[in-house]
C-alpha cells in the first residue's frame, strides 16, 4: 500500500477530511485504477457529507474495477441512504449479501434502509442478523435499540443498551441512543442526565446537543404533547404521514358537520381542538425555543439560529396575542387585526431560520412577511376609517399563512437539498 494511501486512512480516522482526500488523490495520480484508492475517496466523502453525489461517484469507479467486493456495495449503499435514495440503498446492501452473507455491515446497511423506509420489523431483523455475525458492532447495536424504540419496546430497547454499555461504558453514541429511548418514554430527567454524559464523552456529537434540546423543551407540558405526536408519525413512512394527516382533516370535516347538524356552538370544542393540531405543532418547536431563552442554562444549549427561531416565533406569537386580546377588549380594534396577523405570521416563521432548504428559507420568510404586511395594512386602514377595506387583506393574510402548514409538507421546502 502506497504512503499516500496509509497516510489518507489515518488523516480520515482524525476527520480531517479535506487532507484526506488531497493524499488519497495523490496515490490515485499514480495508481489511477486502484480500486482500494477510489473506495478510500469514496468513504472519505461519505464521512465528510459535503459532496456525497461525488463519494456515489468514486466508489461506483470502485466497483467497476471490482465488482465482487462486497465492502464497496455496502458503501455505496451507505451513501444511497445518505441521499435519500432508500430503496437503491436497500438493493445495494442486498448485492452485498449475496455476495458475502455472512457480512455484518451489509445486514446492518439493509437494516438502515429498512429502518429509513419504516419497515421496522424487517430493519430489525436485519440488526439482529448484523449483531449475530458480529455481537461486538456498537453501530448495529444502536441501530437495532433504535427500531425497537420507535416500535415502543422500551424494555428491549434497554437491555440492548445495557449490553453494548457493559461492553463499552465510554461510549457516547450509545448513551446518546439511551437518552433518546427515555425521552421517548417520557423520563425526562433521565434523558437529560444522559444526554449529558454523551456530551461530556463527545462534546461535538449533534445528536446528543438536540436531544438535550428537545428533553430541556419537554418541560413544557404543551411540549410534551407535541413530542408524543412527532415520535408517533416518527413510526410511520413518508406516505403513511400524509395519510394520517389527511384523515385527521377528513375526520374533523365529518365531525364538525354532525355536529353543527346538533346545536350550531356544538361544533367548537372540535374546531378549536383542530386548530390546535394543525397550527400548534408548526409553533411548537419555536415556542420552545422561546422558553429555553429565559433558563441560563438550557440557552447553551441552543445553536445561534435555534435562538433566533425562539426570539422571532415567540416574539410575534405572545406578542400578537397580547394586542389581538387588547384590541377586542381595552384597545382599538385595528389593534387586534394586527395581533392576529402577528400571531399568524408566526407560523411561516417558524420554518425560517431552522430551514435546511435555502428554497424553503426564501418561500416561508415571504410568506410570513406577506402575512405581517397584511396585517399592517388592515391595522392602518382600521384607524384611518377605511375599515371596510381591510377585509381583503385580511383575507390574503389568513390564506398565506394556511399555504405555509401544506407547504411545510413538501420535503424539498423543509430538507437541505441532496448533497
Amino acid at each position: 500500500m502506497s504512503v499516500h494511501l496509509n497516510q489518507g486512512r489515518f488523516l480520515r480516522e482524525r476527520r480531517r477530511f479535506a487532507e484526506a482526500k488531497a493524499a488519497i488523490r495523490q496515490h490515485l495520480a499514480i495508481a489511477p485504477n486502484d480500486f482500494s484508492g477510489h473506495l478510500e475517496l469514496a468513504i472519505t466523502g461519505w464521512m465528510e457529507g459535503t459532496d456525497r453525489r461525488a463519494a456515489l461517484a468514486d466508489v461506483e469507479r470502485a466497483i467497476g474495477l471490482d465488482p465482487e467486493n462486497p465492502a464497496a456495495h455496502c458503501v455505496r449503499s451507505s451513501i444511497l441512504n445518505a441521499l435519500d435514495r432508500h430503496q437503491e440503498a436497500l438493493a445495494a446492501a442486498d448485492e452485498a449479501r449475496g455476495l458475502d452473507p455472512e457480512n455484518a455491515f451489509a445486514w446492518e446497511c439493509r437494516a438502515h434502509a429498512m429502518l429509513d423506509m419504516r419497515r421496522l420489523p424487517e430493519a430489525e431483523e436485519a440488526a439482529r442478523q448484523s449483531l449475530a455475525l458480529d455481537p461486538m458492532d456498537e453501530s448495529a447495536s444502536n441501530l437495532l435499540s433504535t427500531i425497537l424504540r420507535l416500535q415502543q419496546r422500551f424494555d428491549e430497547a434497554e437491555v440492548e443498551i445495557e449490553r453494548h454499555l457493559a461492553r463499552d461504558p465510554e461510549n457516547a453514541w450509545t448513551f446518546a441512543t439511551a437518552g433518546w429511548t427515555a425521552l421517548n418514554r417520557g423520563d425526562r430527567k433521565q434523558a437529560e442526565e444522559l444526554f449529558r454524559e454523551a456530551l461530556r464523552l463527545d462534546p461535538e456529537m449533534e445528536h446528543a446537543r438536540i436531544g438535550l434540546r428537545e428533553a430541556y423543551k419537554a418541560r413544557s407540558l404543551f411540549y410534551r404533547l407535541y413530542l408524543r405526536w412527532v415520535f408517533f408519525m416518527q413510526r410511520h413512512s413518508a406516505q403513511n404521514r400524509w395519510l394520517i394527516v389527511i384523515g385527521i382533516y377528513v375526520a374533523f370535516r365529518f365531525g364538525r358537520a354532525i355536529l353543527a347538524a346538533v346545536h350550531p356552538l356544538a361544533a367548537v370544542p372540535l374546531v378549536i381542538a383542530y386548530l390546535l393540531f394543525a397550527f400548534g405543532s408548526w409553533l411548537a418547536s419555536g415556542l420552545g425555543h422561546f422558553l429555553l431563552l429565559k433558563d441560563p442554562l438550557a440557552r447553551l444549549s441552543l445553536t445561534r439560529s435555534e435562538k433566533l427561531d425562539g426570539a422571532v416565533v415567540g416574539g410575534l406569537f405572545l406578542g400578537g396575542i397580547a394586542l389581538l386580546v387588547g384590541g377586542l377588549t381595552i384597545l382599538p380594534v385595528a389593534f387586534a387585526f394586527l395581533g392576529g396577523a402577528m400571531t399568524a405570521a408566526a407560523i411561516p416563521g417558524g420554518m425560517v431560520f431552522e430551514n435546511e432548504s435555502p428554497k424553503g428559507r426564501l418561500v416561508f420568510g415571504a410568506l410570513a412577511l406577506t402575512v405581517l404586511a397584511c396585517g399592517a395594512g388592515a391595522f392602518f386602514l382600521t384607524l384611518s376609517g377605511t375599515g371596510g377595506e381591510a377585509g381583503g387583506l385580511i383575507g390574503i393574510g389568513a390564506l398565506a399563512a394556511m399555504a405555509s402548514t401544506w407547504l411545510g409538507g413538501i420535503h424539498s421546502l423543509t430538507n437541505a437539498p441532496p448533497r
